[in-house]
């Protein structure tokens, strides 16, 4: 028995009892309801309850990108919809820089494999199905550099991946996206991006107008020709605060204690646009507290955006995610925050499933609704248990302290080239034991993982990769150096002869996930990445024999350089073509 529309809309209580025969469900809005129906699940072994909870958050949001290649396919964001409404989430974002159809832009995000208005429209039904609203998330200052590759667009460019300000094309396009996005989605919320536009005036603009001496006067133009499009379309937007922060705050983004702003700033941003404050690395729930105050006096909308740590790679990070998402919605809640998103950004490629986050999308929203214990609700959503489904980021688990933000082990040991080795310094011996162990692991774990099976069995491939390839730079230089032939006879024989298959492995366990969840679009940069591998593996083999003839290796032959003291300085190093070589692709 369900009684809709039994409490205010303003109240964020849900309520359901069982007296062993009969369900009494009360709540206030339909995601609720789906979040009620998992609750059941969780508590059906324990006979006759009543149970009751409420959150302070009024929108509770996940912003899955589909900018980095992989655009998700239609069927896999329906398959997100409801992982979120069965949470409790009542919002989607979908990040598309130029991965959606723009009328009148032919040339926006051509071959990219954008979202067409009819695909968009569907999203949207579906998830309104679920009480769950789609908001479009899109960029209109700085993060576009993907259409500047086309002549189409060269003139509204003023540096890098930035629009230029107060050219009427830039403004055109504008308006298109505004045009295009009201048609197909239902909500009048948009998110207008306009972060880390750090070299915006600095390019075409100054050499049209002339250097600029107060470039948050520029900004500020910028965003009033935005907001009133905006309004021509209904529109209540939001943007990253990066920007006006760093202006009212001196150039800082992360301030660490509550401090003076210039009001100047303040005084200009627009009453009805809230910013989203986003910060993805602190544990320190007094650092979250006081970047919110110092956000308050910038504006009184706030939203506020934490991070899953999918963006290093093909490995979910949750357990750090985890454990700055506890501190960060108790700031929230504190401070009166009551929007929140959960981001899940795909950096360099979009290696890394949405469903391989459930840890983390799983725990915000438990956090959100008062439960700090996840794992209950985590093995109710997917039927596996929670020890197992965390295992899915054992690849880049090598000690007690790994960080995620120091360092991404899988990614650049697998593409850390055999002969150039520029990783080398950052290779720990002994570790590829430590593979082949996580890869039994995961092995177990895929045979419990049911639906989610196929994630599984991506790591497993990519384990036993690395339990071969981890070290074998370092290994190969050593025994080069020594004139150890008979170890590098070995590394010929043995290495490099069973490493292509493994990655031909791993290839085919990635790109069946890949074709479960996103378009083909995107694909081909890792036919080209993982298939150059097994190529330059092939080659390194074959020079390293001519080693055994006498011939020597002019790259084997160099220093090899640190360039940063300490992994930590590398921050999470995540850019294939700077692991690869120094050449440039």
């Amino acid at each position: 028995k369900h009684f809709a529309n039994t409490f205010p809309k303003t109240t964020n209580l849900n309520k359901f009892c069982f007296d062993g025969k009969t369900y009494l469900i009360k709540y206030s809005t339909l995601s609720k309801l789906f979040r009620l129906i998992k609750a059941i699940k969780e508590k059906e072994n324990e006979g006759a309850f009543c149970y009751e909870e409420g959150t302070s958050f009024k929108e509770l949001s996940l912003l899955v990108d589909c900018s980095r290649n992989a655009v998700k396919s239609v069927e896999h964001v329906k398959e997100i919809i409801v992982h979120l409404a069965l949470l409790g989430y009542n919002q989607l974002f979908l990040y598309t820089e130029d991965t959606y159809t723009v009328e009148n832009e032919p040339w926006f995000g051509y071959m990219r494999g954008r979202y067409s208005i009819e695909e968009m429209r569907e999203i949207d039904n579906y998830a309104y199905r679920f009480g769950i609203e789609v908001v479009p998330c899109v960029q209109t200052l700085a993060h576009l550099e993907r259409i500047f590759q086309w002549p189409e667009y060269k003139k509204c460019n003023d540096v890098a991946n930035i629009l230029l300000i107060d050219e009427q094309r830039t403004y055109d396009l504008i308006e298109n996206m505004f045009a295009t996005l009201s048609k197909a989605y239902r909500s009048r919320k948009i998110h207008i991006g306009m972060d880390e536009a750090h070299l915006v005036g600095r390019g075409a603009y100054e050499d049209r107008y002339g250097a600029v001496e107060n470039r948050s006067e520029l900004i500020l133009k910028h965003l009033d020709k935005i907001m009133q499009i905006a309004k021509k379309y209904g529109y209540n937007p939001m943007m990253w605060s990066d920007m006006f922060f760093r202006l009212a705050f001196g150039g800082r983004y992360y301030v660490e204690n509550e401090g003076d702003i210039d009001k100047a700033i303040a005084e200009k941003i627009p009453q009805n646009l809230s910013l989203v404050y986003w910060d993805y690395v602190s544990n320190d729930f007094c650092r979250y507290e006081n970047m919110i105050k110092n956000h308050k006096k910038l504006s009184k909308n706030i939203v506020f955006a934490g991070g899953t740590w999918s963006w290093t790679g093909f490995v979910p990070h949750n357990s750090f995610a985890i454990s700055t998402l506890l501190p960060a919605l108790k700031a929230c809640i504190k401070n009166g925050v009551d929007s929140a998103i959960l981001t899940a950004w795909g950096d360099n490629g979009g290696e890394c499933s949405i469903l391989s986050l459930l840890p983390s999308i799983v725990c915000f929203a438990e956090i959100a609704y008062g439960n700090a214990n996840y794992k209950k609700s985590l093995a109710a959503l997917t039927g596996v248990e929670p020890e197992e489904f965390e295992k899915i980021e054992l690849a880049d688990v090598i000690d007690k302290d790994f960080k995620p933000n120091e360092c991404n082990r899988s990614k650049f040991s697998l593409y850390n080239d055999c002969l150039l080795g520029l990783w080398n310094y950052a290779v720990e011996d002994g570790q590829c034991e430590i593979y082949k162990k996580w890869a039994t692991e995961l092995n177990k774990a895929k045979n419990t993982a049911k639906k989610y099976a196929y994630l599984f069995d991506t790591q497993e491939k990519l384990c036993k990769a690395l339990s071969v390839k981890y070290d074998l730079s370092v290994k190969t230089r050593k025994a080069y150096e020594q004139k150890d032939m008979k170890t590098l006879k070995s590394l010929i024989e043995k290495e490099y002869q069973i490493l292509p298959q493994l990655i031909e492995d791993f290839y085919q366990a990635f790109l069946t996930q890949w074709s479960k969840e996103n378009k083909p679009f995107g694909f081909e940069v890792h036919d080209i990445r993982l298939g150059g591998l097994i190529q330059r593996i092939k080659h390194c083999q074959k020079r390293l024999k001519e080693v055994l003839d006498g011939k020597s290796i002019p790259e084997l032959e160099e220093e090899i350089l640190v360039p940063y003291p300490t992994m930590k300085d590398t921050g999470a190093h995540n850019n294939f073509a700077l692991t690869v070589t120094t050449g440039g692709l």
